[in-house]
């Protein structure tokens, strides 16, 4: 290993761990509703094209004599790539974007509960650092997000354009519906810590904004 694993290093695994435990939802409940045997085959195949999911070793172990920064950067890579393809799949066998859609809100909202404490104060800050910490989007050193307003009852979050169409472009799905995707999963994140902040997604040709805003309470 070229460099001793920091913080910030498990910090992101747990986020690429995320994505990989989204794509078993996906699978779970596509299973549940159509079949072990259709969708299972589905699977099998898209993880000896894509690669398996990552084991339950420690990050020092999986990573081994390797280069810590290349070996998050592929891990990144191949997690995004595999989820834009399950999604692809899926909608092309059974044509069914709303338990998509489902999958992608609940897990939001189950990570939520999980990692948000009861105990902490609920403003919009500290809700969107919780989002932050959860949410997936490349190497630090990549800079492709940046917060442009920050203010007690909103925040905007601009994402260059590549953030995540880098990936899902390569599997020809909708870049539609990945925004679609993403920004349920946000309001499902968003809504269990805090129903009031409403949340949006503005999406321009070389950028999209997140934007939170925390309405006044009647």
């Amino acid at each position: 290993m070229s460099l001793r694993l920091g913080e910030i290093h498990y910090w992101l695994y747990r986020q690429i761990k995320i994505i990989e435990e989204r794509e078993v939802k996906l699978i779970t409940a596509f299973k549940e509703r159509y079949g072990e045997q259709e969708v299972g085959k589905l699977a099998k195949e898209l993880r000896a094209e894509y690669g398996e999911l990552k084991s339950e070793e420690p990050l020092e172990d999986l990573i081994g004599d390797e280069h810590i920064h290349p070996w998050l950067e592929g891990a990144i890579t191949t997690a995004q790539i595999r989820e834009a393809v399950c999604v692809k799949r899926l909608l092309e066998e059974f044509s069914n974007e709303t338990l998509l859609r489902k999958v992608y809100y609940n897990q939001g909202r189950e990570l939520a509960r999980k990692v948000w404490q009861k105990n902490e104060e609920n403003n919009l800050e500290l809700t969107f650092r919780a989002l932050k910490n959860n949410f997936l989007e490349r190497m630090p050193c990549d800079q492709l997000s940046t917060i442009l307003v920050k203010e007690e009852d909103k925040i905007v979050w601009r994402h260059d354009s590549r953030l995540h169409t880098e990936f899902w472009s390569q599997t020809d799905v909708s870049i539609k519906l990945m925004h679609q995707l993403y920004q349920i999963w946000i309001e499902g994140f968003i809504e269990a810590i805090n129903p009031s902040i409403n949340y949006q997604r503005q999406i321009e040709k070389e950028y999209y904004d997140d934007i939170f805003v925390l309405e006044e309470e009647e």
